[in-house]
């Protein structure tokens, strides 16, 4: 007899629950949906990180690159960035004339600093144009064998805050073995005016 009744009991109790419809989530899902679209959210925010990181990353590499020499095109007079180990200049071609069975090359370097530097060496190095259309190893390694290179000292002084007009004398060499012209630049003496 109690055996029947807690049956009929059960199955009133179990006639009177309501089944959960098939649309409408349950918790658990609507936790899994809630961690899913974090999930998406987090990685979306990594990506835009990344890209910023990498961006930043950019920006100081590019900051940070120490230019110690520099290509010199004869037909230009615009000015380049020029790094040393104690400073940084400005240099640009005033004027490339024949002289004697060379070139006299007339530069401008500009010393932006407030420093005075004595006894600076260039050092150039020339060649033809390579041709990068016809580029073989052997081709190319022929031609780096030719370049030629000279290095010149100045006694005389780079004046802080101004330009200062440097000739250089390449000989024996004609219009053509210009056509490459890297240059670089040490100084040895730094003065700074004592107050």
């Amino acid at each position: 007899m109690i055996c029947l009744f807690l049956s009929g009991c059960l199955s009133v109790f179990a006639q009177t629950q309501t089944k959960p419809s098939s649309s409408a989530p349950t918790s658990t899902q609507a936790q899994y949906e809630a961690l899913r679209k974090d999930i998406l959210d987090l990685r979306k925010d990594l990506e835009t990180l990344k890209t910023k990181v990498e961006f930043d990353e950019y920006i100081l590499n590019t900051k940070q690159v120490k230019t110690d020499s520099i290509s010199l095109d004869l037909t230009q007079k615009a000015y380049q960035r020029l790094d040393t180990d104690n400073g940084f200049f400005l240099v640009s071609v005033e004027e490339a004339v024949p002289y004697l069975n060379g070139y006299k090359i007339h530069l401008s370097i500009g010393n932006p600093s407030y420093a005075t530097y004595k006894n600076y060496t260039l050092k150039v190095r020339w060649s033809k144009a390579y041709d990068w259309g016809k580029y073989t190893q052997t081709s190319y390694d022929e031609w780096n064998k030719r370049i030629q290179e000279k290095e010149i000292s100045f006694p005389d002084s780079l004046e802080a805050g101004a330009w200062n007009g440097v000739d250089l004398i390449l000989a024996p060499v004609n219009a053509d073995q210009l056509e490459y012209l890297m240059l670089s630049m040490s100084t040895s003496t730094v003065s700074l005016h004592a107050h």
